[in-house]
């Protein structure tokens, strides 16, 4: 965990260094598509053995771009969240089993990447740029909680935040250097994510703590669309 604080913290500092009265900001929203094994829909390996049944979500995030020394090239810092809910058929079957419970959560998958790297725009017209980028850092998996409750039983699992590294790899276009549309792959590392597990059945308690069997890779193509001030 140390090494991964380390590199955040060179990240951000060479954000803040790198500022200057020709930095621009952008604020980006669009879907995030799981790809690879995290959009894997094997039942059998669901989320603890490797398939993440994850669909489509959501992506909100900020980029800060600014300019080197070289014409259309710039230092870029971004941080997000990806928001992402289980597939509906693999929701309908666990909702089907806990039909019983008085109350129920199913967990969802939330993702920070928070990536530093390279990007560089091409004018081809008046007021239309295209541009591809490239960039690593870290990623936040984090799952919310799984539990349930019936009468004098109670289950919950609880999934601790894993740290991995990650990339990007995109590119997109630019309309009067203001509005963005872009295309993005994220590869955000393999998770190995640990839990704890709590049951509580007639007033008596136990717990026990645990970790997937297989790690959860998790890739997303994203597209968004940007606003740049």
């Amino acid at each position: 965990m140390k090494k991964y604080l380390l590199i955040f913290a060179i990240l951000f500092a060479s954000g803040v260094l790198t500022l200057n009265a020709q930095t621009k900001s952008e604020l980006q929203i669009g879907l995030a598509m799981p790809q690879g094994d995290f959009a894997d829909d094997d039942e059998d390996d669901a989320i603890f053995d490797g398939s993440g049944v994850a669909s489509t979500g959501f992506y909100l995030g900020y980029k800060l771009l600014s300019p080197l020394k070289t014409d259309g090239l710039y230092w870029t810092f971004n941080a997000g969240i990806m928001y992402n809910d289980l597939q509906s058929d693999f929701k309908d079957d666990l909702e089907d089993e806990m039909d019983d419970a008085d109350d129920y959560s199913l967990p969802k998958y939330l993702n920070v990447p928070i990536l530093a790297g390279l990007q560089y725009e091409k004018s081809l017209s008046d007021g239309l740029s295209l541009f591809g980028e490239a960039g690593v850092g870290l990623n936040i998996l984090k799952l919310t909680n799984l539990s349930a409750s019936e009468d004098d039983y109670e289950m919950k699992m609880t999934f601790k935040p894993s740290v991995k590294l990650g990339y990007k790899i995109g590119a997109g276009i630019v309309l009067q250097d203001k509005y963005t549309i872009s295309l993005n792959y994220l590869g955000l590392g393999s998770h190995k994510v640990k839990y704890e597990s709590e049951v509580e059945y007639d007033g008596d308690s136990e717990s026990d703590d645990d970790k997937f069997e297989k790690a959860l890779s998790v890739s997303s193509l994203n597209i968004t669309f940007g606003i740049r001030f």
